[in-house]
């Protein structure tokens, strides 16, 4: 395959680019108690990340219906996070507490993005920068982005849905270089998770950036990105 010499910047989403509005523990306590789970939101933040914890990776199997298999995932990751919290709704409950966060967190309002977002974004676009989104997301991300108001900023969005595989699989990675035909030494990837996104850069051989907050965040990035690639 023929490379091209544009530089291209690969971004996280969640945690890297945006973050929930609220803390999801206090998603998860509202949803409950308006069905009869009324406990506090302490409780339902242990049981959440018990539940990241613990919920395997998606089965996406080979039908190509890989969205289906993310909204699955999250569908365990949600009764798991019940059990986790020691109440035992009954199916018919569960539904509506999986229906009901599912669609929250499909909504713009149910994010917010990070102060710098839009001012780096605008800044690497405007220098013909490719941009483009690798996420363990599922197709919920596109509209997303749009009511964020940032979708046009990415020539690529490409989650954990569109290749049946999530990071520290270089897989999205893959994906993402036969699509723009760019070289992994001209990119990199910015992301939250050493182990998520770290894993896939280093797989992909492609230089890595961790969004540490307060530590480091996207302005630090633009600024490690233009000495490193741009060099006076």
């Amino acid at each position: 395959m023929k490379t091209n010499d544009r530089k291209w910047i690969a971004f996280d989403a969640a945690g890297t680019l945006f973050e929930t509005a609220e803390p999801v523990e206090n998603v998860y306590a509202d949803c409950f108690s308006t069905l009869g789970f009324g406990l506090p939101e302490s409780t339902w933040k242990t049981a959440f990340h018990r539940a990241y914890e613990i919920t395997p990776d998606p089965m996406y199997g080979d039908s190509g219906n890989w969205d289906a298999a993310e909204k699955q995932w999250w569908r365990d990751l949600v009764g798991n996070a019940a059990i986790s919290s020691g109440i035992r709704p009954d199916p018919a409950t569960m539904d509506d507490a999986f229906g009901e966060l599912f669609a929250h967190f499909a909504s713009g309002s149910a994010w917010k993005l990070f102060p710098e977002t839009h001012s780096v974004l605008s800044s690497l676009k405007a220098k013909g920068i490719g941009l483009a989104i690798v996420s363990n997301f599922d197709s919920r991300l596109h509209g997303i982005l749009g009511e964020l108001g940032i979708a046009a900023q990415f020539d690529h969005v490409i989650t954990s849905a569109d290749v049946g595989a999530r990071k520290p699989s270089p897989t999205i990675l893959s994906r993402l270089m036969e699509t723009t035909a760019a070289n992994p030494a001209d990119c990199c990837l910015v992301g939250d998770s050493l182990t998520a996104d770290g894993g896939a850069a280093e797989a992909a051989a492609m230089p890595f950036f961790h969004i540490d907050r307060p530590r480091t965040d996207l302005a630090a990035f633009a600024e490690w990105h233009e000495a490193r690639f741009f060099p006076k």
